[in-house]
């Protein structure tokens, strides 16, 4: 599993990002959440996943966390942040670096 921590600077409507977000994580095998304030989202129920993004009202300035597990996890977390990077919403977290979990430890 890996997660990475990413800030959005300026939205100007989360639907857009969440359809964006939603179809990139469709690709993958891999098991693809984002939690924003202890609230976790499953970013693989299309539809679902869309509406639930809409309602957390995600801010600029403020962090989320994606996190994949599976196959393909790396190339997941790496074309959502690359999708995301390229309309300019988002920045990862200072280290940008992406964080293994094994056995309840973090790794960097």
């Amino acid at each position: 599993m890996i997660k990475k921590r990413l800030k959005i600077k300026s939205v100007t409507g989360f639907a857009h990002l969440g359809c964006l977000i939603v179809s990139n994580a469709s690709k993958f095998k891999s098991t693809i959440l984002l939690e924003y304030k202890g609230v976790t989202i499953d970013l693989k129920n299309s539809i679902k996943s869309i509406m639930e993004l809409i309602t957390l009202s995600i801010k600029p300035g403020t962090y989320f966390e994606i996190s994949a597990n599976g196959c393909d996890e790396h190339r997941a977390i790496q074309s959502i942040e690359s999708s995301l990077s390229q309309i300019l919403c988002i920045e990862p977290e200072k280290q940008g670096k992406y964080w293994t979990v094994s056995n309840d430890l973090f790794f960097n």
